[in-house]
């Protein structure tokens, strides 16, 4: 039996014992009051005719007041409860059986109190059967409502009848309404950031990534325009399939050969220009990749009468400091104009003195130099406020993590954690990072906000990161309750299936969850749905310049639906101006992170000499 009914058979039978004893006790006390006044009417009958003789058998004894006497004495004289009646006027005293003793005493009191027992205890029983035969189908459904809700995935209804009819017809709309909400979603995603025929980023989400990257601290990467010469001859001769299948083929092998970079970024610019925008990469590497990309590109295979040698060319702009988007794209059309004005298929980076040629560590450098910084805990935290839409309320700080280099400066995450990832160090800084933030918590009183923290993928799925973080935790208990774990959307909807049971346990564990970098991938938002995410955050690319841009205000009121249905709050990272804030705060961001409301804090290395 499941707990509803069987405390709806509590209550009930509870009411109705309740009842019967009511009964009970009313058909006493008036039985009582019979008796009562009984002996009442016998006493004043009796005063008066004097004659005992003719009394009730209740009647034990009579006794003058003045001198004791007995007057008259009854059959009875043993018993233990009497009721005495006096009258002065007569100077008598009537001692009759108690109305009490008569009841216990009485066979007829007896067998009716045994009679009434039993009709209780079978009428109790009947409607304990009969209410529970009642509930079967609920309990039924309550059992398959806990099933489900364990399991995460709706189970198949076990029960039938009218109601478990009406609780699987309203199930069914509910699944469907989510997917249909969920395909709505994706589509607005993708009508408003991809080119319809490709698959790949339209112009929009190629100026978004670019514009966010650039809003970084010290931003870094290279843009690559490839341009198919042949393929708009093949347009005219053979016609539009033709040339879409080549460029869908190109796209491909652009994919295939961009495979091991960890992040990058291809887009249909023009109707036969492809552009790439790759953040974090070095000059000398993107020479490299260009030379790779253009050699792969020459296996296409082209229609007779279209000239392979000068089919393809790319131009190469490269940056490492801030700049404005078009300065950057105008340097890369440039450099494929001069490739394209050289003849033969090749690549070309033009250099306009605003690049400056620079050279990487190799990947043991790397290693040597971040093992170092990890022993010697050379990391400065810096943190940076998410402010309250409504108010200048502080929701909580974003840790961000600088190390120092041989020679005192200061080098951002956004350049040495790729090479800690690449070096499998990512799992120690994130430690690191994590065991000095809780040391904050724990020694300065003042930190009364929460911190977030960003988390790499690999730590969270590894065991030992996870058991590491989980005894710290159990070390500092009021430490869970102000730490946010940020999480990149990306990997998230990625690795949903490895990455539930963890987030789980760190939710349990009092630790938040917020999805980091929304919007700058198109991926699906069903991650909202089944891992506990309490936030999400915008990324810069959907932020930047929003209040010109009413496809990312669609994207973002799609999102909201979603999270509004799942509890969720939205932030807004990269806010840069009041015109964003603004448009932000109608679209219902409920905080925004970004140097319109200050710059990041640094947080002095006393830290790292707490215990």
């Amino acid at each position: 039996m499941s707990e509803m009914a069987k405390q709806t058979n509590i209550a009930v039978v509870k009411r109705f014992d309740l009842f019967c004893v009511a009964l009970y006790m009313f058909c006493l006390v008036v039985t009582l009051t019979l008796f009562w006044q009984q002996q009442n009417n016998d006493a004043t009958i009796l005063l008066i005719s004097q004659n005992y003789q003719y009394a009730s058998d209740q009647l034990i004894e009579v006794r003058s007041l003045e001198t004791a006497q007995v007057l008259y004495a009854g059959p009875q004289k043993q018993i233990p409860l009497i009721r005495i009646i006096e009258s002065s006027a007569a100077e008598t005293s009537l001692i009759f059986v108690h109305p009490i003793w008569v009841l216990l005493t009485s066979p007829i009191f007896l067998s009716v109190t045994l009679i009434f027992s039993v009709l209780v205890f079978i009428t109790r029983l009947l409607i304990y059967r009969s209410i529970n035969n009642s509930l079967q189908q609920l309990s039924a459904l309550e059992h398959w409502a806990y099933l489900s809700t364990i399991r995460g995935v709706i189970q198949p209804l076990p029960a039938t009848g009218v109601i478990a009819k009406a609780v699987g017809s309203i199930v069914e709309q509910l699944q469907e309404a989510k997917r249909v909400h969920g395909k709505a979603d994706q589509l607005i995603r993708e009508q408003a950031l991809l080119d319809h025929e490709t698959g790949i980023g339209n112009r929009e989400f190629f100026n978004n990534r670019l514009d966010a990257l650039l809003c970084e601290e010290e931003p870094r990467g290279a843009v690559l325009l490839i341009n198919f010469n042949g393929l708009e001859v093949i347009q005219s001769l053979y016609g539009n399939h033709a040339s879409m299948t080549i460029l869908e083929s190109a796209i491909a092998l652009i994919d295939r050969r961009m495979e091991n970079l960890a992040h990058y970024f291809i887009a249909r610019r023009d109707t036969f220009d492809v552009a790439i925008l790759v953040p974090g990469i070095f000059i000398a590497e993107t020479e490299k990749l260009a030379t790779k990309l253009l050699r792969s590109l020459d296996a296409l295979k082209y229609p007779v009468g279209i000239n392979e040698e000068e089919s393809c060319h790319i131009g190469v702009s490269c940056f490492s400091q801030q700049q404005q988007g078009y300065q950057i794209m105008a340097e890369a059309d440039m450099a494929l104009r001069s490739a394209q004005l050289q003849g033969p298929s090749q690549w070309f980076r033009y250099d306009s003195g605003e690049v400056v040629q620079e050279s990487a560590k190799g990947s043991l450098k790397w290693r040597t130099y971040l093992t170092r910084a990890i022993n010697k805990n050379a990391f400065v935290l810096f943190f940076q406020p998410v402010i309250a839409n409504n108010s200048d309320e502080i929701l909580h700080h974003e840790v961000l993590s600088k190390v120092r280099d041989e020679q005192g400066k200061l080098i951002s995450a956004r350049v040495f954690l790729p090479m800690a990832q690449k070096c499998g160090l990512a799992s120690q800084v994130d430690m690191l990072v994590f065991e000095q933030v809780c040391r904050l918590i724990q020694y300065e009183q003042k930190q009364q906000e929460a911190c977030s923290i960003n988390m790499s993928v690999d730590s969270l799925l590894n065991e030992d990161f996870i058991e590491r973080l989980f005894h710290k935790l159990a070390s500092i208990p009021d430490a869970a309750s102000k730490l946010i774990i940020e999480i990149s959307e990306y990997h998230l909807a990625a690795h949903l299936n490895r990455l539930k049971s963890i987030l789980e346990f760190l939710d349990e564990l009092g630790l938040k969850i917020l999805a980091d970098k929304v919007g700058q991938y198109v991926v699906s938002a069903d991650y909202l749905r089944e891992s506990p995410v309490r936030y999400v955050k915008l990324h810069r690319s959907i932020v930047h310049h929003l209040h010109l841009r009413i496809e990312n205000q669609v994207f973002i009121q799609s999102l909201n639906s979603i999270c509004i249905e799942n509890n969720v709050c939205i932030y807004a990272l990269g806010v840069e101006s009041k015109e964003e804030w603004l448009t932000l705060t109608q679209l219902g961001i409920k905080g925004g992170q970004g140097h319109y409301f200050t710059e990041p804090v640094a947080q002095m290395a006393q830290a790292i000499e707490l215990p």
